[in-house]
């Protein structure tokens, strides 16, 4: 558990603050609620609060989640979701208008007379504008008479849809113990609300300020003005200044992003700021995800939305719903699909699937709500629907949308691409309103970005912000571009990162097998994970373990779930004999052995989900045991864990090593136990006719190797000697040993001389090259340096 009395000087004031009011409730702070009034940002704060303080944390709320359940109580009515609310409304529009009409449109329309609302905009205000017309205003007035239809229909049931009930908000005032992080939208309902609350509950991050700004408020546009007038601090530049780059072409993005993400990689050190990437056009989540984020796997948290329809899980969906397949085949498929392939799927494409079948669902549920217009709402949710990953908020790389980062230091941050119309965002791109007409609403959304903007730089030391010049394809730099540029006194750096001609590489890796490489071998200590490397390919042990070969930082596998438990439960029953009975103490042990593990809680994000489930498995085996009375990986009788054996072998030409997990008494025999979280097959045959396969190495040969290591250690008699793999996770209650057949063990001395031949042939070979057929290929690190034939045409990875 955190110290609650532990502070990071390096995080934000506004956050300091904030978790020095809550400290004062430690551990108890259920009682306060906390909003995050940039909406987007309230998943960091939870992170944040979550991660310092920790105890019985408080109520965490987005600004829009706060203002429905206002409402809410202010009205007694209920909340319609966003999805039924849109259902109700498309209905309405099509009984108005006789016919049936396109979801897309009514979702443009909603989005309208939701910005209408929010800005309080009322016919009266459009009337007295110059430009626009009489047939525009009767149209427009058409539209707000269906938006009272609509909010009186939802009232007569109970309901009502929060964005069109906002005015309700502006009269309210905040309640004892509720909290405000940063500054929302500030439109007229907003700013009356927060012209309300207390200054000794809001905690707002002061914005950064470059030193060519104007001390006194400029007339131009600026958020220095919306800071001045609701009276938020603000800092001044006075370190390093951002660094600002227009790029020609847009496959430039992804070669800028690259470069950075090495460098951070290459010079961070163990827990050291993040590097944020910041995606001012998240239509580019999709391009840049596949084309650069997606290999780097748990090196990358991603928090932009990925658009849906990218997915062939959801082009099966949406072909159902076109053809008119039931949902429960297409649902049924998809799941079926999913379970076959998960260990093959990356994290997109599984949250894909599951988002298709979270859809399938859905839309059975709102079936009887939609009526007649399923076929054309059940295919607009698919193309709407976005997916979100889930990654570490500890991952050295931070991929978000401004607003995403409250108040999270960070050391360097790339934002990019700063364009024309990207930002600062257009308010409202349709067919109804255009922005010349509301000039308010344009400056209001302006003052909102450049804020945000300012308050993100305002946490790190360095930023790079780059934007896009490509004359061809429409692309501008946005004018605030150079603007800040001129602020923070920098001089843009125009550059052309043409991408290099991609060509399959040919030729095959060969590895010379030279007198001093094949002493080298001959002087090793082998062990099975090495014998296993070797005998299958000795490309691969030559350059990992002789060469010392790894991947880039960026390419380096995270630790599996499963690796960080067996690791664990090793260490514990090494820890375990020691108290007894351990079937009776192995629980409290557990529990304590588990909590105090740090690379559990800071590797495992689900570490409490985890250890339910790791205790349970154990519990079967305790419990079974004790019904049978065949105490084994209970024992209290192992007389050594963890234990280093070594022995010559071949006539003594090679070196053998091994740990054995444990040895134990069991009757008058002596048993070699190895402890496997999750079981593995295993083929069949004796082991001795398997030794000269060239593709696999069986898991049995461990034990074989821990049989001879014991044997010729003298810690064991060959005729009271039996060896078994112990699965912690059992198929079948009470099936969790695999024994090593006693024909193998009367054959172990045979087997390793057959061993030791292999290695004399491979030595005696003029020269190693790969073996695509071998059972670790496909998991190999070095498939690029092998050159393996058709690995880039057929879509595989190089990592």
């Amino acid at each position: 558990m955190p110290d609650p009395n532990s502070r990071q000087e390096d995080l934000h004031p506004a956050v300091d603050a904030l978790i020095d009011r809550l400290r004062a409730s430690y551990p108890d702070m259920s009682a306060f609620t906390i909003v995050s009034m940039t909406d987007r940002g309230r998943d960091f704060l939870h992170h944040l609060v979550h991660t310092r303080i920790g105890g019985l944390l408080p109520t965490i709320l987005s600004f829009s989640d706060y203002r429905t359940r206002r409402i809410a109580d202010a009205s007694g009515r209920t909340a319609v979701p966003e999805d039924e609310a849109f259902i109700h409304f498309h209905g309405l529009r099509c009984r108005e208008a006789g016919r049936s009409l396109p979801p897309a449109d009514t979702q443009r329309l909603l989005s309208f007379l939701t910005m209408i609302a929010d800005f309080s905009v009322t016919m009266d205000e459009l009337r007295v504008l110059d430009r626009i017309g009489p047939e525009q205003l009767d149209r427009i007035d058409r539209f707000f008479a269906t938006m009272e239809d609509f909010r009186a229909r939802l009232a007569s049931s109970g309901l009502f849809y929060p964005p069109f009930e906002a005015a309700r908000f502006a009269d309210l005032t905040p309640e004892k113990n509720e909290l405000f992080f940063g500054l929302p939208l500030m439109t007229p309902v907003n700013e009356r609300f927060f012209n309300r609350i207390p200054q000794d509950r809001l905690f707002v991050d002061a914005p950064l300020f470059g030193p060519q700004m104007p001390v006194e408020t400029p007339e131009f546009e600026t958020s220095l003005s919306l800071v001045r007038r609701i009276g938020v601090d603000e800092t001044r530049h006075h370190g390093e200044p951002p660094e600002f780059t227009e790029l020609a072409e847009r496959s430039a993005l992804p070669a800028l992003l690259a470069g950075e993400i090495d460098d951070v990689l290459r010079e961070r050190q163990g827990d050291g700021e993040p590097l944020f990437i910041v995606l001012l056009d998240e239509t580019l989540s999709f391009y840049l995800w596949e084309f650069l984020f997606r290999p780097l796997g748990g090196q990358v948290n991603f928090a932009p939305w990925i658009p849906f329809t990218h997915f062939a899980a959801a082009h099966r969906l949406r072909s159902a719903i076109h053809t008119g397949q039931g949902l429960a085949t297409a649902r049924r498929d998809l799941v079926a699909e999913l379970t076959a392939r998960w260990s093959e799927l990356d994290e997109a494409d599984r949250s894909a699937f599951e988002g298709a079948i979270t859809l399938c669902d859905e839309l059975e549920r709102l079936r009887p709500l939609i009526g007649g217009e399923w076929s054309a709402l059940a295919e607009h949710f698919v193309a709407t629907k976005k997916l979100r990953l889930h990654g570490r908020r500890t991952a050295p790389i931070q991929v978000v949308g401004l607003g995403d980062a409250t108040g999270v230091p960070y050391g360097r941050a790339v934002i990019l691409p700063m364009n024309s119309g990207v930002f600062p965002r257009e308010p409202f791109s349709g067919p109804y309103l255009n922005l010349i007409h509301l000039p308010r609403i344009y400056r209001t959304q302006y003052e909102a970005d450049d804020l945000a903007l300012r308050q993100f730089l305002s946490f790190g030391r360095s930023a790079h912000i780059a934007a896009l010049y490509n004359q061809a394809g429409g692309q501008a730099p946005s004018p605030y571009f150079s603007f800040l540029a001129i602020e923070f006194d920098s001089r843009t750096v125009k550059r052309r990162m043409v991408p290099v001609p991609f060509s399959v590489p040919t030729g095959s890796l060969a590895i010379e097998n030279t007198d001093e490489l094949r002493e080298q071998l001959r002087r090793y200590t082998w062990s099975f994970s090495s014998l296993k490397k070797f005998f299958t390919c000795s490309c691969r042990f030559i350059l990992e373990d002789m060469q010392g070969l790894t991947p880039p930082p960026c390419f380096e596998a995270e630790d599996s779930a499963n690796l960080l438990i067996g690791d664990f439960l090793h260490r514990f029953f090494a820890e375990l004999k020691e108290h007894r009975p351990a079937v009776d103490l192995w629980r409290e042990r557990f529990d304590e052995c588990w909590e105090r593990e740090e690379e559990l809680q800071v590797k495992l994000p689900d570490q409490a989900v985890r250890k339910a489930i790791v205790s349970s498995h154990l519990g079967d085996i305790a419990a079974w045991e004790k019904e049978t009375g065949r105490l084994l990986l209970f024992s209290d009788d192992v007389t050594a864990a963890e234990l280093e054996l070594r022995a010559p072998f071949g006539s003594g030409r090679y070196r053998l090593k091994g740990r054995l997990d444990r040895l134990q008494h069991q009757g008058d025999r002596e048993l070699i136990a190895d402890l496997k979280y999750k079981e593995k097959t295993s083929r069949k045959g004796l082991l001795a006719d398997q030794v000269e396969d060239p593709d696999s190495f069986d898991d049995r040969f461990q034990l074989l190797i821990y049989a001879y290591l014991a044997l010729h250690s003298g810690r064991a008699a060959p005729d009271r000697l039996d060896a078994a793999h112990l699965f912690l996770r059992p198929r079948v209650r009470g099936d969790y040993e695999s024994r090593l057949a006693l024909e193998d063990l009367a054959h172990c001395d045979e087997t390793m001389e057959r061993i030791a031949r292999r290695l004399d042939a491979l030595l005696a070979q003029e020269c190693f090259i790969p073996n695509f057929r071998a059972d670790g290929c496909p998991y190999c690190p070095c498939k690029a340096l092998c050159l393996r034939p058709d690995l880039y045409r057929t879509g595989g990875r190089p990592w």
